[in-house]
């Protein structure tokens, strides 16, 4: 049973709403109906679970509700006091936790869905004229969405490009559960940014992973289109007192408050009184010195800064897990990227050098960490009609690369090489198609580097430890915890040495 199915049972067992398990664990309602549905997965916070679990120990009173308990879990003989019993359907809950791949795998799938994005000043909409009130006060979760709107459609009628400073660790239904609003605050948001404003937002990382994957999510389209820097707080907090925070300096304010995951009645003020903008704007501030960046972005015209943070990462040590379009760049020859670079154009913008650079670090990481590299072998017939794209290279000048077939099988052949020279060097062979639309680089506990390597090109590199972990688990569960934790490089060498000689015989036909 998946979490949702056993939540489900859990409350359909015990005759419990949604509003009366909101109230006993501090989560919103909207929130726990999202969790019975299956569209948020398991709390990453223990706490909640351990919570939820105590409620149903302590409703769970008559015979019936015990014997369909004890059956669903196994339970003989059934536990007499309310913490055994508690502690029991806490595990039963957690057993089927989910280490972060669904959320990765839909945050990704959001990331490279993304096409090019060219933000476009539209009309002003008169029926989300700003109020004139130096302060309105709106209620609620629509009261909410209603004060952003007024406050985005402000801020393009505004001739002077601002930094708008975002901050909210309230629970994001209001941000997220309506599609209509989604889609209204992201185009307000994407025309502020075509009127030259830029964005200091500080994301919350103490949310459960899914809902904060899903909620950054929301935020490609605006990390592809314009000037955003994105930060979060380092240090866990109780989430018990949560706030929001909209703030354009000298213009506007929305600000509101909840306790726990009760947004419902909560009151959202929308200032445009300068005094009551200016302490707002000071307490962001305040708040903005104790975070830190959450993430760097890199598009096509960044290529300089792109590659320089990639190096910087690749100096770090620690063990790696790499899930590239076709082939690291790392595992090719010199020889070979010098041969490609002369082939593009690109010999003379010191791309050997870095590369060098890179191979270097390379070969200092292996020698005392392990580096796994997960490849899907593409169709030989791909590699011989010349449509496998050298990885990362949609960063480059002038757009994708391709090998030649000659120049694939070279750099397989020093794979091979490889495999044999260092004991800490391992390739995992996936089966399925080949996926070309990003790639990942994990250092574990370190960070991660995530390129979406589809058009139009962007690169992420973020250091904060959940969205490490979450990485460092999806390609884990995309290898098989078995093979990335007894890799087999005989077998690895076998399997490509036969597909190189395949790759040889049908070339040699052409």
């Amino acid at each position: 049973m998946q979490f949702s199915e056993k939540l489900n049972f859990l409350m359909d067992v015990t005759k419990t709403t949604n509003s009366a398990l909101s109230l006993y664990v501090a989560l919103d309602a909207s929130y726990i109906s999202r969790l019975r549905s299956g569209k948020r997965l398991l709390p990453r916070n223990e706490e909640s679970v351990q919570g939820m679990a105590e409620y149903f120990a302590r409703n769970c009173r008559e015979e019936y509700q015990k014997k369909a308990l004890g059956d669903a879990l196994g339970l003989s003989p059934f536990p007499k006091e309310v913490t055994a019993l508690a502690k029991v359907i806490a595990i039963w809950l957690l057993a089927e936790k989910d280490e972060g791949g669904e959320s990765v795998g839909r945050f990704l799938g959001s990331l490279f869905a993304m096409k090019g994005v060219t933000p476009k000043i539209v009309s002003h909409q008169s029926e989300t004229a700003f109020p004139l009130d130096e302060t309105a006060i709106y209620y609620g979760v629509e009261g909410k969405r209603r004060a952003v709107l007024y406050y985005l459609s402000e801020m393009i009628t505004l001739d002077k490009p601002q930094t708008l400073l975002l901050f909210s660790d309230e629970e994001t239904s209001w941000m997220t559960d309506d599609p209509v609003f989604a889609r209204q605050w992201i185009a307000l948001t994407m025309q502020a940014l075509a009127r030259g404003h830029r964005i200091k937002v500080i994301h919350t990382i103490s949310r459960d992973l899914d809902e904060m994957l899903s909620a950054l999510g929301q935020w490609i389209p605006l990390y592809m289109a314009g000037t955003i820097e994105p930060y979060f707080y380092p240090k866990k907090r109780d989430g018990v007192f949560r706030r929001t925070l909209f703030i354009t300096p000298g213009v506007a304010a929305v600000v509101s408050s909840s306790v726990g995951g009760q947004t419902a009645r909560a009151a959202n003020v929308l200032f445009r009184n300068p005094a009551a903008v200016a302490a707002h704007e000071e307490e962001f501030m305040q708040y903005l010195r104790l975070c830190r960046p959450l993430m760097r972005i890199f598009k096509a015209k960044d290529r300089e800064a792109a590659l320089s943070t990639l190096a910087e990462f690749e100096k770090e040590r620690s063990n790696v897990l790499l899930n590239v379009e076709s082939l690291s760049l790392l595992t090719m020859p010199e020889t070979l990227i010098a041969k490609i670079l002369e082939r593009t154009g690109l010999e003379s913008a010191g791309f050997p050098d870095y590369h060098r650079i890179r191979l270097e670090h390379f070969r200092q990481s292996v020698s005392a960490h392990t580096f796994t590299e997960i490849i899907v072998l593409p169709e030989p017939r791909a590699v011989i009609e010349g449509q496998v794209k050298v990885s990362l290279s949609d960063m480059l000048e002038g757009g994708a690369v391709y090998y030649a077939p000659e120049e694939y099988l070279l750099h397989l052949q020093n794979i091979v090489k490889l495999l044999d020279t260092y004991e800490n060097y391992h390739v995992c062979l996936v089966d399925g198609p080949l996926e070309d639309r990003y790639t990942i680089c994990v250092k574990e506990d370190l960070g991660v580097i995530v390129a979406k390597t589809s058009p139009p090109p962007i690169m992420l590199a973020m250091n904060e430890g959940n969205m490490t972990s979450a990485f460092w688990d999806f390609l884990r569960a995309l290898i098989g915890a078995r093979a990335c934790d007894n890799p087999d490089n005989k077998n690895v060498v076998s399997r490509l040495s036969e597909y190189i000689g395949q790759l040889e015989q049908m070339k040699g036909t052409i």
